[in-house]
């Protein structure tokens, strides 16, 4: 009996070393980019560009976890991709490159626990909140050129703060996770964000009526990035962007993640 008491002792013991070892975790992703907003309103494979993040995951239990991630993410949208002849006709577009630290929840549809013989493979949800750091520019004639802070619209000409770098947003997603062998596995996953932001692109309202007093750049740049159309005389204070909608933006791609895992007890699994 004293013999089984230590059997028992023992399996406990190892059993809580090995399930703290297996509630950290650490992944690196690649993906590619896409944007919806002024500039694409409703294609949602608009893919086109890449980014790659970093993450660290507590796991709770083998169903819940919480994740913490940083990702650079390089957007781009242009009016000339659109097969809509207004939007080809107004030419806007940009490249923003996001960094973005974010917490998601993580619900694995199966019991995962990396190491294990079964329950190799899973589906997963999920969801959280972001903050990233933004600020969109177009490459001009080989210039790199700041967008924000030129004033290109009416909004920003009379509330310029509205222009944030800050950008807020809500990811979720759905993603698939399978364990290759011991700590190692890999997944597939795809992500949006809806954002509490509609100058991801830098198009929002309507067309500027005046150039600020002083700019970065010369009156006749400043005159097409306002309106590359040319018609800025008529169109001085009319619709540039939908105005209504905040702008989103998703990834999907590949992760690969490294779970700690003790290496006692293996005999028990």
């Amino acid at each position: 009996m004293v013999y089984f008491r230590y059997i028992i002792i023992l399996f406990i013991l190892c059993a809580q070393v090995k399930s703290h070892a297996q509630q950290y975790e650490f992944g690196i992703t690649g993906f590619g980019t896409g944007y919806m907003g002024d500039i694409n309103p409703d294609n949602p494979f608009y893919y086109q560009n890449i980014g790659g993040g970093l993450s660290v995951k507590y796991n709770l239990n083998p169903t819940w976890g919480i994740k913490a991630g940083f990702n650079y993410i390089a957007l781009h949208g242009n009016d000339l991709d659109s097969k809509f002849g207004a939007q080809q006709d107004r030419a806007l577009q940009f490249n923003n490159n996001l960094k973005e630290l974010s917490v998601t929840a993580e619900f694995n549809f199966f019991r995962f626990i990396a190491g294990r013989a079964i329950n190799r493979y899973t589906p997963y949800l999920l969801a959280g909140v972001s903050v990233a750091l933004h600020d969109p520019y177009i490459n001009l004639d080989g210039t790199t050129i700041k967008l924000r802070e030129l004033q290109l619209e009416y909004d920003a000409e009379h509330n310029p703060d509205k222009y944030s770098k800050i950008a807020l947003s809500v990811p979720f997603g759905l993603g698939f996770k399978h364990n290759i062998r011991g700590p190692w596995s890999i997944g597939a996953e795809i992500i949006y964000r809806t954002t509490f932001n509609d100058n991801i692109d830098n198009v929002s309202k309507n067309y500027a009526t005046s150039r600020p007093r002083t700019s970065a750049v010369s009156p006749e740049t400043w005159d097409f990035l306002a309106d590359p159309s040319g018609q800025l005389e008529e169109h001085r204070g009319k619709a540039r962007g939908n105005g209504k909608n905040y702008d989103g933006f998703m990834t999907a791609g590949f992760t690969l993640t490294y779970t700690l895992i003790s290496a006692k007890c293996y005999w028990w699994q």
